[in-house]
Formats: C-alpha cells, sequence, structure tokens
C-alpha cells in the first residue's frame, strides 16, 4: 500500500461560500471584471444558485454590458419572478438595447410588484412610445404625475412629456402622409407653435393645392399671416375658409383677432356674436385675444364698444379687453355676467332635451345617427355643433365605431376635454399608421395637454425652479438668448447641484456657438452626475464640431456605454471614427445612426467610409442617399424643430 499525499481538501459547498464571498466583496469595491468571475465559479459549481445568477447580472449590468445583464437577470427571474430589482433593470436594459417590445412585460410585472416604481413607470412609457402605442404611454405619464408629491416637478415632466407626444405624432404623420393635405398640415402645425410663421403658411399652401376644401387649411394659413403681420392676408384666408363652412368657429374668432389688432372693436364684436350664435360652448373656453394689445389700445377698443346692446358677445369682449389693460375688476365682473348669459342658454338646452325626450325621442339614436361611414344627420347635435350633447349622445352609445371616436374625440377636443378626448382618438385603428385624421387631432390634443399642464405650473407655482426653467425654455425656443440665459441663471440660483440645469444651459450656448460657456456649464453637469448621457454627447458634439476629434471620443464612446440605443451619439461617434481614418470602426455606428439622419452628413460619412474600404457599390448608395436628404426640405424642418444641430461642413 502506498500512503497518500498529504492534500487540502474543500467541499464543493465551501468553494461555493468561498466564491460567493469573494464576488461580493469585489463588487463593493467596485471590481465587476473580478466579481463576475467569481459569480461563475459559483455557477459552474451550481448552476440553480439563483443568487449567485442574480449577482452576475449586477455586475455585468455596472459593466454595462447589457446583453449579458438581460440574460443572467431574466433567468433568475424564470425562477424567482417577483424579484423587483431584476425585473426594472431587464426593462430599462432592454429599452436602452433598442427592444421596447421585450421590455413591456418586465416593466408590468415590476410595477404590479411595486405600483409608485418611478423608474419601471418612465421606461414602460418609453417602451410605450417605442411601440407607437400613444394612450398606454400617456397613462402612464398621467400615472407617474399623480403619485409624485412634487406637483410642480409633476407637471413640468408631465408638460414635457405630452409636448414629446406631439410631436412625435406629428413628424410621423408628415412622413407618413407626405405630399398630402394632412401630411402638409402636420408640419405646419409644428412650424406655427414655434413662431415660423412663414415656413408653416408654405406648408398649408401645399395642404391647400392637395385637398383645397379640407376644414380649418384657411383658417390655419390666417392664423400664420396674422401672427406674421400680413392682415390683408389673414382676411382673406379667413373669409376664405368662411365659404368653405360659413360655421366654422375658428375662421370667425380669427376675424375677431384680426380687427381688434386693425383697431376695429365693432366688427370685432360682430364676429364674436357670429361665433356666439354658432356655439355658446366654443366661446366660453376661448382665451382670447391671440393677438397682442397695448393697455392703451385695449382701453379705447373697451370704451367703444361701451354702449353697444347687452349681449353675451359684448361681455366676453369687455372681459377680455380690460384684462389686456390690466383693469381685473371691470373684466372679472365682465366674465361673471358672460357666464350668468351661458348658463341661461345651458337651462334652454337642458329644457329643450327635456321637451324632446318627453314626446318620444330617442335621444341617442336620434341625434347621433350613423350610417356606417361616419356620416351623421344633419339635425343631429354633431353637426349643429351643440358639443355637450354631441358628447352625451356618443357616450350614451354601447358600442362605438372609429368614426364614432374620432367624432367624440374631436367634440371633447372642442370642449377643452383633452384627457378624454386623447382617450378617444387613441382608441381609433390605425390612429398611428393609416388613419391621418385621427392621427392629427391626437397630436393635437397632446399639444394642447402641455400647454394646460405648463399653465397649472405657471398659475400654482410661480416662482418655483421649474416654472423658471420653463420659461427659460420658451424663451430659448423664441430664439430671445439674453432672456433664456437671464432665467436659467435665475434657476441655477434655486437649484445650484441640478446637472440638468448646468445640462440645458450648456446646450443653449453650444446651440449659439459661446463653446467656453458651453463647455464649463457641461463639465459642471457631469462633476454632479456623471452618467448623463446627454451632457457626454453634448461634450462629443462640440469637440467634434471643433475638429477635436480624439478629445470628443471617450465622451461618446461613454455615452454610448451607458446608452447604446443614441442615434446621435452615434453619428458623431462615426463621424470622428472617419476623420481619425478608423474607417472599420466607423461604419457599424455610422449605419446604426443611419435612419435617423436628417441633413444628409450620416450617408456622407458612411460614403467616405465604404470609398475608403473599397466598398464601392455601398458608397454610391451612401452618397445618392445623402444627396436626397439634402434637398427634403421636410428633413431639414424636422432636424430643427427636434433640436437636432446644424450639420457641420463637410467637402462634397
Amino acid at each position: 500500500m502506498i500512503a497518500p499525499q498529504s492534500t487540502t481538501y474543500q467541499t464543493s459547498e465551501d468553494q461555493i461560500e468561498q466564491s460567493f464571498r469573494a464576488g461580493q466583496q469585489a463588487m463593493k469595491q467596485g471590481d465587476f471584471t473580478r466579481a463576475a468571475e467569481e459569480f461563475k465559479k459559483v455557477l459552474a459549481l451550481d448552476p440553480n444558485l439563483v443568487e449567485a445568477e442574480v449577482n452576475l447580472g449586477l455586475a455585468y449590468q455596472s459593466m454595462f454590458e447589457y446583453d449579458s445583464a438581460v440574460r443572467h437577470l431574466a433567468k433568475a427571474l424564470h425562477e424567482r419572478p417577483n424579484l423587483l430589482g431584476p425585473s426594472v433593470i431587464v426593462g430599462m436594459d432592454y429599452l436602452k438595447l433598442g427592444s421596447p417590445q421585450k421590455a413591456i412585460p418586465f416593466l408590468q410585472h415590476a410595477l404590479k410588484l411595486d405600483p409608485s416604481n418611478r423608474d419601471a413607470s418612465q421606461a414602460l412609457a418609453l417602451s410605450y412610445l417605442g411601440q407607437e402605442n400613444f394612450r398606454a404611454a400617456a397613462e402612464e405619464l398621467r400615472n407617474m404625475a399623480a403619485l409624485d408629491s412634487d406637483k410642480s416637478e409633476a407637471w413640468f415632466k408631465l408638460g414635457h412629456e405630452y409636448l414629446d407626444l406631439s410631436a412625435r405624432l406629428a413628424f410621423r404623420g408628415a412622413r407618413l402622409y407626405r405630399g398630402s393635405a394632412w401630411g402638409h398640415r402636420f408640419l405646419g402645425d409644428l412650424l406655427l407653435q414655434r413662431s415660423r410663421w412663414e415656413d408653416a403658411a408654405q406648408e398649408y399652401r401645399k395642404a391647400l393645392s392637395a385637398d383645397p376644401k379640407q376644414s380649418g387649411l384657411h383658417a390655419s394659413l390666417g392664423q400664420s399671416s396674422l401672427h406674421a403681420g400680413k392682415l390683408d392676408g389673414a382676411d382673406k384666408e379667413f373669409q376664405l375658409e368662411l365659404q368653405v363652412d360659413s360655421q366654422n368657429e375658428l375662421a370667425w374668432l380669427g376675424l375677431a383677432n384680426l380687427q381688434l389688432a386693425k383697431g376695429e372693436p365693432a366688427a370685432a364684436l360682430e364676429s364674436l356674436e357670429k361665433v356666439w350664435e354658432i356655439s355658446p360652448e366654443f366661446l366660453a373656453v376661448q382665451r382670447f385675444p391671440s393677438v397682442d394689445l397695448s393697455s392703451v389700445s385695449a382701453k379705447a377698443s373697451a370704451s367703444r364698444i361701451q354702449d353697444e346692446p347687452e349681449s353675451a358677445a359684448k361681455h366676453f369682449l369687455l372681459a377680455a379687453l380690460h384684462a389686456a389693460a390690466n383693469d381685473n375688476a371691470p373684466s372679472e365682473s365682465e366674465w361673471k355676467s358672460f357666464q350668468a348669459n351661458f348658463a341661461v342658454w345651458q337651462q334652454a338646452q337642458n329644457a329643450e332635451r327635456a321637451h324632446s325626450r318627453a314626446a318620444g325621442s330617442n335621444s341617442s339614436a336620434a341625434e347621433v345617427h350613423s350610417n356606417g361611414t361616419g356620416a351623421h344627420s344633419n339635425d343631429g347635435p354633431c353637426k349643429t355643433h351643440r358639443y355637450s350633447r354631441c358628447v352625451n349622445s356618443l357616450q350614451a352609445r354601447k358600442q362605438l365605431t372609429d368614426s364614432d371616436r374620432l367624432l367624440l374625440g374631436k367634440a371633447e377636443f372642442t370642449l377643452q376635454q383633452f384627457e378624454s378626448a386623447a382617450d378617444a382618438l387613441g382608441q381609433v385603428q390605425g390612429v398611428s399608421s393609416e388613419n391621418a385624421e385621427a392621427s392629427y387631432w391626437l397630436a393635437s390634443t397632446y399639444q394642447a395637454l402641455g400647454a394646460e399642464t405648463y399653465a397649472r405650473l405657471e398659475e400654482s407655482f410661480p416662482d418655483s425652479w421649474r416654472t423658471h426653467q420653463l420659461r427659460a425654455e420658451g424663451y430659448a425656443l423664441r430664439q430671445d438668448l439674453d432672456n433664456a440665459i437671464k432665467e436659467f441663471q435665475a434657476t441655477l440660483q434655486l437649484q445650484p447641484r441640478e446637472a440638468e440645469l448646468h445640462e440645458a444651459l450648456g446646450q443653449l450656448y453650444l446651440d449659439n456657438h459661446s463653446d467656453a460657456e458651453a463647455q464649463s456649464e457641461l463639465e459642471k453637469a457631469l462633476s454632479l452626475d456623471p452618467s448623463r448621457t446627454h451632457a457626454l454627447y453634448l461634450l462629443g458634439r462640440l469637440y467634434v464640431q471643433n475638429r477635436e476629434n480624439e478629445k470628443a471620443l471617450p465622451y461618446l464612446e461613454r455615452a454610448l456605454r451607458l446608452q447604446p440605443d443614441l442615434p446621435e451619439a452615434s453619428e458623431l461617434l462615426g463621424t470622428a471614427y472617419v476623420r481619425l481614418g478608423q474607417f472599420a470602426s466607423a461604419i457599424p455606428k455610422l449605419e446604426k445612426a443611419a435612419p435617423r439622419d436628417h441633413y444628409g452628413n450620416v450617408h456622407y460619412q458612411l460614403y467616405l467610409a465604404y470609398h475608403k474600404l473599397g466598398r464601392e457599390e455601398l458608397a454610391k448608395k451612401a452618397l445618392a442617399r445623402s444627396q436626397d436628404l439634402r434637398r427634403s426640405s421636410l428633413e431639414r424642418d424636422q432636424a430643427i424643430i427636434l433640436g437636432s444641430p446644424q450639420p457641420m461642413s463637410e467637402p462634397q
């Protein structure tokens, strides 16, 4: 017999415990690579140890290796589905990887475990948006706002999200229906909202060329002309709208605004009388006037109509004129008189309806009659601008067709019942694809919800830092750089350690070619929060614009490690690689950014990279696409409105 050698022997349980503890210690020390190796050892000995699977997934997460993180965390969740943290992380990682459809079930489950989890709610809303489920996205955003105890914060974020929903829908419509009246109208409205009056007018003219009889187009063109100070042109367009539809309240209201701008209050009163005649409900929810009036002009106009016969329209106009003149007491008095007139009208409507019911009419069937194509009887409330009765009648129906939902949404929009309007319009089949009209009204509704939310913020929290930020963004949108900077600086005095504010101010400086100031603010943002991908991207953009490409690389590479699905960073990183002669590295980044190429620069950089690597057929296609994009006014408008920077000049 041979005596055995002296050995140390560890059971597998001892090895598992030792490696697990070593992995935990490495995680605490931030050594995620070593942690991953230790947890792999554990799983090699016991493949079913869920705790090791979770920790290995978290180690990969900390190294920004999202594919690996998702694989291990999802495996752990299969065994233990009620783990909240991993459910949220898997959902968020799928979103970062550009797979919102895979993210949704994990995030939904996380919110069942914890309905107040903000990270899960935010990611779920973005996932719905990635799937173009606008209705579900809006509902999730409202839920988030309702759970936030800081209402100024909640309303600021909700307003932003609503406006983002509107812009996404509008640009999707402009693309889907390119060349049609609806396509041009989508883009015209966006340009109008951004005070680009002449550009908006051009889009409305194109829409009218495509469909001269589409309701509302002449009125929209009249609005753009009015704001541009082209009063005669505005008058012509409002009159043309009334030739198409003599009951168009927006055209009459536009005329009233125009007549006040011309100093013709009596004529404005006549136009408002017409609006009251068509729909008192419409007039009751309007903010008037939409034109700027000096205090002197408003007082003079009020004096000139003081002796006109008493009427609801007169009270409405005087209330508006006194408010414009900062005479609050008479304004409130006139508004109360208008409301009293409106209440009398409502009572008469209720009595008329009760009489009809007593006479045996079926209100829901008789008042709203559909023939299957969306056409309604001429004497129904929807046709006669009795919007509340229209809404009630439609809601009383057991089943609604898509035509009914569209009609319901438009009626609720007119009554400024925006949330219910969005809900009805969001249920129309094809709202995000073939149904152009429903998409248009849904985009308009989200725009109105954003404005309404912001108005609530300013009224309730006039001195909050979010209100100052909102004002700063408004000035920036109107290209009023000095006032935008003043408001941002006022905001930073209230919230000096808010990385988001330094980032926003840095972007403002960058967009206006103040590079030194931009760099300073963006570096402050990253010192406060190193994980801000947008600040990393902006610093990378600054360096690429200044052809300091090597300096740009670490910022852009880190931005894409944190958020792989960031096309603007992919574009800049690809451009930097091309300039540094790293063509093979450039191509995958540029190919990823190509679907979001607005100006043609991404495809031009692809052309250069393909050409340098001898891939001539692909180079030829990329150059042709670049030239097509450079000729597209839609792409340029989309880029400007969505905030994409102007392209860096490249020799061509």
